[in-house]
């Protein structure tokens, strides 16, 4: 269904204004329309220049007939393509925190805080390590230093008291709770 136009219609069709804006705009377009499509004539020339070079053609079929591209590897890299944006994202975030972090540690300052803080957090621990190591030392020279001989009569006073009958009610805990675990 081919619409004829007459010269009547043609001479209309170009008197109307934006007809002659966008005939002038293409007008100026016409160099770097022709430079586009010379450099789209230049690549087609390669692109059919390297298809008809056997000698090519035989080292592509080569290359690609030693590689693991299958229709996966191709479906991997398209969903790798997907997440580019989240992954540049995420490595926008890391730069910024590698970026934060060399400052930190260029800064004499708040090396120092940090190490405060640090110190701070682990003054409490120490000091719990340092009483129990005392604590133990001390327990170590009197088991050393202790000849009395330990009857079960003393075993039996030593379960009476409170502190011992603690200690082995975490014990009989230990002893209910472990055959559940395994």
């Amino acid at each position: 269904m081919a619409i004829s136009l007459s010269k009547q219609d043609w001479i209309d069709e170009l008197d109307k204004p934006e007809v002659q804006a966008s005939l002038q705009q293409l007008i100026e377009k016409l160099p770097l329309l022709t430079e586009k499509l010379e450099q789209v004539d230049h690549i087609l020339s390669f692109g059919q220049a390297v298809m008809d070079d056997q000698h090519t053609m035989k080292k592509v079929k080569t290359k690609l007939d030693s590689t693991n591209i299958d229709v996966d590897t191709l479906e991997a890299a398209l969903h790798l393509l997907e997440k580019l944006p989240l992954l540049l994202q995420l490595t926008e975030k890391l730069e910024t925190v590698i970026r934060f972090a060399e400052q930190v540690l260029g800064d004499q300052q708040s090396i120092d805080y940090l190490q405060k803080s640090v110190e701070g957090y682990l003054e409490p621990v120490k000091t719990k390590i340092n009483t129990g190591k005392t604590l133990w030392e001390e327990v170590q020279t009197k088991a050393e230093v202790n000849t009395q001989h330990i009857s079960v009569f003393t075993v039996l006073k030593w379960i009476k008291d409170p502190s011992v009958q603690r200690i082995l009610s975490y014990v009989q805990a230990f002893i209910d709770t472990m055959p559940k675990k395994q």
